[in-house]
């Protein structure tokens, strides 16, 4: 799974990432071989994939409706408060800090399907139950910030689980292909189900737009339920002894590891200033500064989806190898993007209205891109039976979010709109070019998906890269991330 540093051998120091591990119960992915590079489309031929594909698409239609309308049901009963719109989104990001890395544990301890047929479940349940506190007219905005923190917490378990799961169902050569497919249908849905909130949200209320969120979502139980995955190897020691070891166990290995440490570092920044664009500032943009509304704000998050769908498909079709160039870059350029939407929205009508649509189209592929590579690397860089934990660390990041978004609402209450975005994407430019600059190590990682001549069922040891870096002549297996 990961070579680095001349000593990752793919496993833990146990080799099992446990105390005990009992014996592998299947394979670690279908029986499709690992065949190069098959076309953008090339993760779906896997019934298994379909179905976690098809799974999604519900997930993410469901998720995004509620994007478009929770913001605005948050400011239709507090008479427009920027700042419970940020807390809200605190409240739904505090759970990644409280369980995400122990969501991996889980991941890793126990049946992955399981885990998560039984979070989608939970969550199909949470979303009917908060349908009906607004259809019988008894919705309080405590029951908003408990919504938003048990659904969080759910969260937090649904994306270990589902995450380490692909490379089980794929074949190593296809992992970023099925990652950024993945990314595409939640980007497909955020072109839909941002348009469709806006307008369910603005034609039938909190009442329609939620009772469809819960409808939607019974796809994703659906789909899950039909998965017929094969196990991985299990820890026998499941006292919460065996699993705090564990968890020191992935995080030793993580932060041992330069492209898993460097990602979560840039993605630090990544999280804390920029994620907070589209939960927070967005709607508020499109509420106080552009005023164009629920339905504007539900098309202007399917632009943000046009752009991403775009990036996933190219990001699936080429599955780029230059990771630790391309990710500090990323970064960067998705903070002057946002300051440049910022900038245009001063500009007279009708270019204060047409550019900040652009430049958000571009905001959105960037995301994309940025998302669906992290999350590659970080599945190429883990063994196996370590997985969950190592996907899990970057709830660390996203639950900065927290920090972030609270302070979000609260600078653009104090300070505007306008202003305070311009600070939060003037602080992630110079993070991801800082990061870009002397991130040395980080740099010159790769990943590699050469199919090794001698064992056709895994793709090769790395080989060294042609093309120098910092006036280096070649580019060692140490600095490369094999999937392996």
């Amino acid at each position: 799974m990961a070579q680095q540093n001349g000593s990752g051998n793919g496993t833990s120091s146990n080799g099992t990432g446990g105390p005990e591990s009992t014996e592998v119960v299947g394979v670690e992915h279908t029986d499709t071989p690992p065949s190069g590079r098959l076309g953008t489309f090339a993760a779906l031929r896997d019934r298994n994939f379909r179905l976690l594909w098809l799974g999604q698409i519900s997930h993410a239609g469901a998720l995004w409706m509620e994007q478009i309308a929770r913001p605005f049901l948050i400011l239709d009963i507090t008479d427009g408060s920027a700042t419970h719109v940020g807390g809200v989104i605190a409240m739904r990001t505090l759970p990644q800090l409280v369980f995400g890395v122990w969501a991996g544990v889980i991941a890793d301890w126990f049946d992955r399907r399981l885990v998560l047929l039984l979070d989608k479940t939970a969550v199909l349940i949470l979303n009917t139950l908060f349908a009906i506190l607004i259809v019988s007219g008894a919705l309080e905005l405590w029951h908003i910030y408990a919504y938003a923190f048990l659904r969080g917490s759910m969260m937090a378990f649904d994306q270990p689980a589902r995450s380490a799961l692909i490379p089980s169902i794929v074949p190593a050569d296809r992992v970023t292909n099925a990652i950024a497919l993945m990314s595409a249908t939640q980007n497909t849905m955020r072109i839909a189900g941002a348009a469709a909130g806006g307008f369910v949200y603005a034609a039938l209320g909190a009442e329609g737009a939620f009772v469809t969120v819960a409808v939607i979502y019974v796809g994703a139980v659906v789909s899950t339920y039909l998965l017929k995955v094969p196990t991985h190897v299990r820890p026998t020691d499941t006292s919460a002894g065996a699993m705090a070891q564990g968890l020191m166990e992935g995080a030793r290995y993580a932060w041992s590891h330069t492209a898993i440490r460097g990602i979560l570092i840039l993605s630090l920044i990544y999280f804390t200033f920029g994620m907070s664009y589209m939960q927070v500032f967005a709607p508020l943009f499109a509420e106080k500064v552009l005023d164009i509304g629920s339905f504007g704000f539900g098309f202007m998050t399917s632009l943000t989806g046009l752009g991403a769908l775009a990036a996933a498909l190219f990001i699936a079709n080429k599955q780029p190898e230059r990771l630790g160039i391309i990710l500090p870059l990323l970064a960067g350029v998705f903070g002057l993007m946002l300051i440049l939407f910022s900038a245009t929205t001063y500009l007279p009508r009708p270019a204060g209205l047409v550019a900040p649509l652009i430049v958000i189209m571009i905001v959105g592929g960037i995301q994309t891109s940025y998302f669906s590579l992290t999350r590659a690397m970080m599945l190429h860089s883990a063994p196996e039976e370590m997985r969950g934990r190592v996907i899990s660390l970057l709830s660390l990041d996203r639950a900065l979010m927290t920090g972030g978004a609270a302070f979000a609402g609260f600078l653009a209450d104090s300070a505007g709109v306008q202003p305070a975005q311009i600070v939060y994407g003037l602080i992630c430019a110079v993070g991801g070019f800082a990061m870009f600059t002397f991130a040395r190590d980080f740099r010159r990682t790769r990943t590699d998906f050469t199919p090794d001549p001698e064992d056709p069922g895994q793709p090769s040891t790395p080989a060294p890269a042609a093309d120098a870096v910092d006036g280096a002549t070649s580019e060692t297996p140490a600095d490369v991330v094999s999937a392996r």
